[in-house]
């Protein structure tokens, strides 16, 4: 129990990854398939419309992180396909991260997650801890590591007979797919901790628990909605009807939207009983989306549709916000920086941040915070994209916008929606409405000339004065998060 009156509440950032924001049941999903998360909703405040900058991890959480759009702080690449320039460029864009930042004003910073690399700025303890009792490490190698082995091993597999139908099959991509299933079995030693809420959460309690001193920040990365969508069977929906097994693995994810779901619950129920819940300020959202099928993409999170970009955002706090309110305006995940740190009344002037305060959308003095969101991608093709309050267009700047992972064309090389009368997205109207897309791709120009701007300005103002990234590439490390990587099907 604090003793004292704290300046600042304690922060618990909660990313989900691949969290879909409809798969959620306040953002319209099944009822009672998320009900810890709906109430939060309930009781605080719930962004409607918020928008990821970038649909692969790196780049978004980096953008979480610090407020920026990835062409401003430098990270455009993901996984194995981040370049040297992308670490020089962030090093010395002087990029400050929300740990940093905290920590600087006396918070105690800890992560439980293995991202890893710059990601580690600014925390008192990143990862996640190992079983040190002999016998309990005897009961996790004997009975549950073979467990969670086969349980990936079958996942794993099932994705790869959906994936052998849908793609163009050659002898290549039959090596490329049992590799990834190769990779999947070796390295589930680490998979079977990092992606488990149950896991996560109880070691987040721990430090809960063991923290003497407030205010803290603690960063939950929770990974049971990326493929292969792992969580205990009861959390899957059991339907009597036969079900093909592309129903089935969407039915595990939304199984692992409800496991997430309850281990929440489980945390929260551990700042009641420290007595801290209303000292502390929890953020729940996710880096992306994820597209279980539609636009013919399985299972993974490429595009930039609706499904992928479109993500959860709620905060609650009963002494910060203790009016109730859902929140319609268009907010990307670059607005969370300058708002937390707006809250708590910490000077942002000189971050640089490319995000607002969503402040006055929060208390009422305004309705909306911008006209519209920006977003890209880059890892199985290449798109930038721009959304209003009605209307999507996105562009393929290299051409026609192949994709290397689903071995096809998803669509041409611009694309147009009326959200309001086709809020799937499937009638492109491009040919239909060839001004408006005109005007829209003008005006997608303009913001990636400001953004590149701002880029070459900040460079320009840092230049010798960043960070060194070299300190944070540990060759061990590097190995080890490769080896996830590779694991979770992102490495080639």
């Amino acid at each position: 129990m604090q003793k004292k009156e704290q300046k600042h509440p304690n922060i618990i950032l909660i990313v989900i990854d691949a969290l879909r924001a409809r798969n959620l049941g306040c953002y319209g999903g099944l009822p009672m398939a998320s009900p810890n998360i709906d109430k939060l909703a309930g009781e605080g405040i719930q962004f409607t419309n918020c928008f990821s900058c970038w649909n692969t991890t790196d780049q978004s959480l980096t953008s979480i992180f610090s407020g920026r759009y990835p062409r401003t702080h430098g990270i455009v690449h993901h996984g194995d396909k981040v370049t040297a320039e992308d670490m020089t460029t962030f090093g010395k864009s002087n990029t400050k991260l929300l740990a940093e930042l905290l920590h600087e004003k006396g918070f105690q910073t800890f992560a439980v997650d293995w991202m890893g690399r710059w990601f580690k700025r600014g925390f008192d303890f990143y990862g996640y801890e190992r079983n040190k009792n002999i016998w309990k490490k005897f009961i996790y190698y004997a009975f549950t590591l073979p467990l969670v082995h086969l349980r990936y091993m079958a996942a794993n597999i099932s994705l790869l007979r959906i994936y052998s139908k849908i793609r163009k099959t050659s002898l290549s991509s039959i090596w490329k797919g049992f590799k990834g299933v190769w990779n999947t079995f070796r390295f589930t030693f680490e998979l079977a901790r990092v992606q488990d809420a149950d896991y996560v959460t109880r070691f987040a309690r721990k430090v809960i628990g063991d923290t003497a001193e407030s205010p803290f920040f603690l960063f939950l990365h929770y990974w049971d909605t990326h493929t292969p969508y792992h969580c205990p069977k009861k959390y899957v929906k059991r339907d009597k009807s036969r079900k093909s097994k592309v129903e089935k693995i969407a039915s595990k994810y939304q199984g692992a939207v409800s496991y997430v779901d309850k281990c929440l619950g489980d945390l929260i129920a551990a700042l009641k009983d420290h007595h801290i819940l209303e000292d502390t300020l929890i953020i729940v959202t996710s880096d992306h989306g994820e597209s279980l099928t539609e636009h013919d993409m399985f299972f993974d999170h490429h595009g930039l549709y609706e499904v992928t970009t479109h993500v959860p955002l709620i905060l609650f706090n009963p002494r910060l916000f203790s009016e109730p309110k859902k929140i319609q305006g268009l907010i990307q995940h670059i607005d969370l920086v300058p708002t937390l740190l707006d809250s708590m009344g910490i000077d942002n002037e000189n971050l640089e941040c490319d995000g607002t305060s969503m402040m006055p959308l929060i208390k009422g003095d305004r309705t909306d915070l911008r006209e519209f969101v920006f977003f890209e991608e880059s890892y199985v093709q290449r798109k930038i994209g721009l959304r209003n309050k009605r209307h999507k267009y996105i562009y393929a700047p290299d051409g026609i916008g192949m994709c290397s992972y689903c071995q096809k064309v998803h669509a041409g090389a611009e694309e147009l929606y009326d959200l309001e009368k086709d809020p799937e997205e499937k009638q492109n109207a491009v040919s239909s409405d060839r001004k408006l897309a005109d005007q829209m791709r003008a005006e997608l120009e303009k913001v990636i000339q400001k953004l590149d701007e701002k880029r070459r300005r900040i460079l320009e103002k840092h230049d010798g004065t960043g960070h060194d990234l070299e300190n944070w590439q540990d060759p061990a490390d590097q190995k080890r998060i490769k080896k996830k990587l590779r694991s979770l099907g992102y490495m080639d």
